[in-house]
């Protein structure tokens, strides 16, 4: 038994090299699983554990107005309501002192912070809100860079006050302001008398129906509710219904997931692609070894299990390496992520899944991967095994052969000509390294393509938007007052006024579900518009001659929902007018996130027929010249500066720029583009590692070739090319053939990630550019592969070749 185990040693020891390169090709994919595993696994469970630790209301309706406490008790008295807790929400411009530009920011304002019942707020340091100061929602912190202790100026009808700041709190519901969210500061109740909140009112209702949970009840409840505060002549601007169990911000992460469990699963057999490479290399050298042994009495068994101890053993230590860095990954990257669904990573924790992947992955899919190899060699008879010249030349004999070797001696130098062949020898060792060199450059051309389509399909829809700023106003306003202040602002080229109304649509006589949670708006636009047309998908957008007709264009998602066709009619109520509509047009949209309000697009003149309502604006679209986002930046805050000094306060979620939307919507995809990459970076080391020990164990096989070649007169500098030459060409063909294969693979990921990300499928193109740079980091990926084994061939001598 000692001396087997002398052997595995031996083995192990006697080709450092090349078990160093098995050893950290394993490693790397088993990095991939647990940084991957372990990462999904913590963010999904911290980010349900965060949600379910704050209370989340099933019901959260954003009310158009001020109502008075004493509706609380009709409400609580709903058949099916648990409980109730309220705050209020307003739009609010600040400035630090000694500045002149005026900030929007939102303000919240909670009865009793001590006794929030639900979405409860988390102080994290300082005190809470009280009268005459301000706490600071923990991410506007860090994005402001305001602390502890400073002040802020802040405007109120006909005059500033100066809070400071006391607090900083983690609020669970806050979109990141990279993302497009707004600063967030919170406030006592006596806090919002300045700004013109009522004593003894809310704005908006956080309600819980009684158990157990279910969509559908909470819809109906919310339908009930809404009806309920139309009798005090209260509209909800926003109806937000969430799951108490699952955090709002998973389907962000959902389709994302499975593209890096693939990639993962991928780094981790590609790493055992190099383990039957590297094994099998090993066996082809120690043919006689196996010969000699099988003639002394050894077994197959006990010749299996000889090579198939160094593959554990070398997979074992490629599993102790890569488990601490595969979890300490996962756990940062996690905290990351975490971050930005601003969720405190808390303590270092790992998945035990992860853990068990990494263990199997590591230990079981080498062997397997090496056992093919190791019982074909130790079932070899004593006479084959021994039968072995040492050159390993078996290549010319094939037809395909004889095509490659005059295809390379009509159109190559020798030297490349003998490289080019030298590719082709072993064929199996040909394929495996290929696989790996191909699917990195693979990986690289669909990420790179995604980033391409992702620019593609904002661009194209911003193209569909001609306007340059979006208003949003709290209160609905005099379209004259409006023109006025906007065209006193150089650069105008055209207003467009359009009215948002809460909405109701029924079908069949069940209201329609939607797959944004914060319900349906009815936004009506003139239908002469020339602002605005989204990606109809099918139907057609509004025309001139439908203003005064009850026509729909609803969203391809509802559409799915509730099995709505292009003349699909549907009971709508507006206020208290039901009517049937009917659907013209459905449309595509792109939307970050499952939490948005989702637009029911009609004529504004039918709306207005309807309602009575005349002159009066929700939003207001202008056309501008802009050239930049620094121009776009100076445009808006002009505008916001105007509306201000007029007393018309513009609703900080619904104003917005084109461009700067623009950015936070690539914004949303740089960490799953940070991670892809990272994972790409990832295979493609493998991919060196891969060529780098085929190389060298190319060089061993062919030490005795390497002699009669020195023998000869060939230089080391000559060999050294030879080498050299080999290792380019493989990154060449390699290069060629992944094009064709990113080609087929990129439009199908880049679709589902678009539809997952950004609920819409990205406008497909591939990145012809990223075509030459991945040519280029090929080429010197494959250099630096081959530079060692070239460099260690051409410094034997002839002597220790004949030796070998």
């Amino acid at each position: 038994m000692s001396a087997i185990v002398h052997k595995v040693w031996g083995d192990l020891w006697a080709a450092k090299s090349r078990s160093l390169l098995a050893i950290i090709s394993i490693a790397v994919g088993i990095c991939c699983v647990g940084t991957i595993f372990g990462m999904i696994d913590l963010q999904l469970s911290k980010m349900d554990a965060a949600h379910r630790d704050s209370q989340p209301s099933h019901i959260n309706l954003i009310l158009n107005s001020d109502v008075d406490l004493s509706v609380l008790e009709e409400i609580k008295a709903l058949p099916g309501v648990a409980g109730v807790d309220t705050l209020s929400q307003l739009t609010v411009y600040f400035r630090r002192p000694r500045e002149f530009a005026w900030t929007m920011a939102t303000l919240i304002i909670r009865p009793d912070y001590a006794r929030q019942r639900f979405d409860k707020t988390v102080l994290e340091t300082g005190a809470w809100p009280s009268e005459g100061q301000l706490a600071i929602e923990n991410l506007s912190a860090q994005f402001t860079g305001l602390s502890l202790g400073d002040s802020l100026e802040f405007k109120t009808a006909g005059y500033s006050l100066i809070l400071p700041i006391k607090g900083i709190v983690r609020h669970p519901f806050v979109k990141p302001p990279k993302f497009g969210g707004q600063v967030h500061f919170f406030a006592a109740t006596p806090g919002g008398l300045p700004f013109g909140v009522a004593p003894n009112s809310f704005r908006q209702l956080l309600v819980q129906i009684a158990p157990p949970y279910s969509e559908d009840q909470a819809r109906t409840m919310a339908g009930k509710i809404r009806a309920l505060l139309a009798q005090h002549h209260v509209a909800a601007n926003v109806t937000l219904l969430q799951d108490p169990q699952r955090h709002w911000g998973r389907p962000f992460l959902s389709g994302v997931n499975g593209v890096l469990k693939l990639m993962a699963l991928t780094a981790l057999a590609l790493a055992s692609v190099l383990i039957l490479n590297t094994v099998s290399a090993q066996l082809a050298l120690q043919r006689n070894q196996i010969g000699i042994m099988k003639a002394l009495g050894a077994s197959t068994l006990t010749i299996a299990g000889i090579y198939l101890s160094e593959t554990l053993l070398m997979a074992l230590m490629a599993t102790l390496l890569a488990m601490p860095l595969g979890l300490a990954a996962a756990y940062f990257s996690s905290c990351q992520l975490l971050g930005l669904f601003n969720i405190d990573c808390g303590e270092f924790d790992f998945s035990p899944r992860a853990v068990l992947y990494m263990l199997l992955g590591g230990l079981l899919l080498p062997v397997l991967a090496a056992t093919s190899p190791i019982l074909r060699s130790a079932t070899m008879t004593v006479r084959v095994a021994i039968a072995d010249h040492g050159l390993g030349a078996d290549f010319g004999y094939s037809r395909f052969d004889v095509l490659i070797e005059r295809f390379a001696a009509r159109f190559l130098p020798t030297l490349y000509a003998a490289a080019f062949c030298n590719l082709f020898r072993r064929k199996g060792s040909l394929v495996l390294t290929q696989s790996v060199l191909i699917i990195a450059g693979t990986t690289f051309l669909v990420l790179m393509s995604l980033i391409t389509s992702l620019n593609l399909t904002l661009d194209n829809e911003m193209a569909r938007s001609q306007f340059a700023i979006r208003l949003g106003f709290t209160v609905d306003q005099n379209e004259q007052q409006v023109l006025e202040i906007a065209n006193s602002v150089p650069a105008i080229e055209n207003v467009e006024f359009w009215q948002r109304l809460p909405v109701e649509l029924v079908k069949d006589g069940k209201a329609l579900r939607q797959k944004g949670n914060l319900g349906a708006q009815l936004v009506a636009m003139p239908s002469a518009s020339s602002m605005y047309q989204p990606l109809i998908e099918s139907g057609r957008w509004l025309q001139v001659e439908d203003a005064g007709k009850r026509y729909l264009v609803v969203s391809a998602d509802t559409a799915e929902l509730n099995d709505i066709q292009v003349g699909t009619t549907l009971e709508t109520t507006i206020g208290s007018v039901k009517q049937a509509w009917r659907v013209i047009g459905i449309y595509r949209w792109l939307v970050a996130g499952n939490y948005v309000v989702e637009p029911v697009y009609a004529p504004l003149e039918t709306v207005r027929a309807i309602t009575k309502g005349k002159n009066r604006a929700s939003f207001a679209l202008l056309k501008a010249s802009i050239a930049n986002r620094e121009e776009e930046a100076d445009f808006l805050n002009q505008l916001k500066q105007r509306f201000q000094d007029s007393n018309i306060k513009l609703d900080v979620y619904n104003t917005q720029a084109k461009l700067e939307q623009n950015q936070f919507a690539r914004n949303q995809f740089n960490p799953v583009l940070g991670t892809l990459s990272g994972l790409a970076s990832m295979i493609a080391a493998v991919g060196g590692i891969g060529l780098s020990g085929a190389l060298a164990i190319s060089v061993l096989q062919r030490t005795r070739e390497i002699g009669i070649l020195s023998a000869i007169g060939v230089s080391a500098n000559t060999v050294y090319r030879l080498f050299l030459l080999e290792g380019l060409l493989h990154g060449l063909v390699a290069w060629v053939l992944s094009i064709p294969l990113a080609y087929l693979a990129a439009e199908p990921i880049a679709r589902e990630l678009g539809k997952t990300m950004l609920g819409i499928e990205l406008d497909f193109a591939f990145d012809s550019k990223a075509v030459f740079y991945w040519l280029a980091i090929v080429l010197l990926l494959t250099w630096l592969a081959s530079y060692w084994p070239a460099r260690k061939a051409s410094k034997l001598t002839v002597r220790e070749c004949l030796q070998h």
